[in-house]
């Protein structure tokens, strides 16, 4: 039994012609027909009594009576879709990776909301790991956070491309240097994130296969951006960090030759999500708030972060 079987016998019903029922229909009259009797056959019993007049058997007025009902829920269902496709109003839980949400955030999430009074958001910041479990399971309805993450479940929509710089302390050579080759880097002094940070895996993704192995004194993990810059600002080495998390104009921040390392920033919800109107008006509310450098550039080298 499908959708199409109960609309021919709905339109068999009404024109009581299987001519007419199959020009309302848009197919051939032996295809209407076949169809009609597989589902008599299927149901085992006759929704038709053929002879002239055709009418309905008692039972096919009971089976027809119900696929109107069935049909208009399914047209009902359609039609909440469409306007859920173009609604961005509701409550909604938004899953933010800390390397991302005291930057981001700030720059466009007021606005949003006062451009959209329907509109809520409760906001979590949470490890990429942590948003991707909970977007299979329907506990964050979407997300922003670095990709690709390649998992079939997920659909990424890519917003932007934010350049990796490096701070440094002034008592290093690269502090003098106006731009630094990623293949001088060495690991000494190299302060990071802590464990689960995805930024932290772009890092050593960088520095594994760009940086010279050397030994150094201080091994320091951080659990924040701000920690590390004062680290740095106090002459304790060098960290990478995202553009959005520095005054880029800086003494102690110091960009890449090209081609620049970037991190992809994209949206992220599961693959049944049907609010459209929300991923657009949400990507151009962010795309408005960052800086134009960072939309997509040949000259930009994307670094994963797994």
């Amino acid at each position: 039994m499908n959708l199409q079987q109960l609309e021919y016998i709905v339109a068999l019903d009404i024109h009581r012609n299987h001519v007419k029922a199959a020009e309302h229909c848009h197919v051939t009259q032996p295809t209407l027909s076949m169809m009609v009797k597989k589902l008599e056959d299927e149901l085992g019993v006759k929704i038709f009594d053929r002879s002239q007049p055709l009418k309905p058997t008692q039972s096919g007025e009971i089976i027809i009576s119900r696929a109107r009902q069935i049909l208009q829920e399914v047209k009902n269902l359609k039609e909440f879709i469409r306007n859920e496709k173009d609604s961005i109003e509701g409550e909604f839980r938004l899953g933010v990776i800390p390397t991302l949400a005291p930057y981001l955030l700030p720059r466009f999430l007021n606005e949003l909301l006062d451009k959209n009074p329907g509109t809520s958001f409760t906001v979590l910041e949470l490890q990429t790991e942590d948003i991707i479990k909970q977007l299979k399971t329907n506990r964050l309805d979407l997300a922003i956070l670095v990709t690709p993450l390649e998992d079939k479940e997920i659909r990424e929509i890519p917003v932007f491309y934010e350049p990796i710089l490096l701070y440094t302390s002034e008592n290093l050579k690269y502090f003098q240097q106006e731009k630094v080759n990623i293949k001088s880097l060495t690991t000494e002094n190299l302060l990071l994130l802590e464990e689960g940070h995805c930024f932290r895996g772009q890092v050593m993704n960088l520095c594994t296969t760009k940086a010279k192995k050397s030994h150094h004194q201080l091994n320091y993990q951080s659990g924040s951006f701000e920690t590390l810059k004062a680290m740095v600002d106090n002459n304790y080495g060098y960290t990478l960090i995202p553009e959005l998390a520095v005054n880029a104009k800086s003494k102690h921040v110091k960009h890449f030759t090209s081609p620049e390392p970037v991190r992809e920033v994209s949206l992220a919800v599961h693959q049944g999500f049907v609010k459209e109107m929300l991923l657009i008006k949400l990507r151009e509310a962010i795309l408005k708030a960052i800086p134009p450098h960072f939309k997509k550039n040949d000259k930009y080298m994307r670094v994963r972060w797994n």
